[in-house]
């Protein structure tokens, strides 16, 4: 009756071996991309945050000329320029320590004269992912962010 057991138990072995190293194999898989995900997202919060430095100091930098009634613009005193809002946001952008890949100002504009709006552009490149598979070059990102500039008491 022993022998009977023993030998149907027999094919069954090393099918458990198996079923383990499959299920590591995922778990590892899961985990990589978890943290691959978790690193785009920490790449877009780090442009989301050059974005809105860059348009903070492009609201702050005013032209004296329009502000202090050298020139008369139809927004009022204080008004933003593009080239204003442009020359300050990259002023600014220079001055940041930046780790991330291709960071660009896409664009940077005063849609109304009050408000400066700028938009960065960069790469970010996971660290886990299959690059033969995936463009080397990583996943575009784009952040926007906007700051007014405010004059009174």
């Amino acid at each position: 009756m022993l022998v009977r057991a023993a030998r149907a138990a027999g094919p069954e072995d090393g099918q458990t071996l198996l079923l383990g190293i499959g299920l590591v194999t995922v778990v590892l898989a899961l985990v990589l991309a978890l943290a691959s995900a978790s690193a785009i997202y920490l790449d877009l919060k780090t442009l989301t945050s050059l974005a809105d430095s860059a348009a903070a100091a492009a609201a702050d930098a005013v032209e004296e000329d329009s502000y202090f009634g050298g020139s008369v613009t139809d927004s009022g005193p204080g008004a933003l320029s593009a080239a204003s809002v442009r020359a300050a946001a990259a002023a600014d952008l220079a001055m940041q320590p930046v780790d991330l890949t291709g960071v660009q100002i896409r664009e940077a504009s005063s849609p109304d004269g009050v408000t400066a709006v700028v938009t960065l552009t960069a790469y970010s490149q996971p660290p886990f992912l299959p690059w033969g598979v995936i463009p080397a070059s990583g996943f575009t990102i784009t952040a926007t962010g906007s700051a007014r500039a405010t004059t009174g008491l």
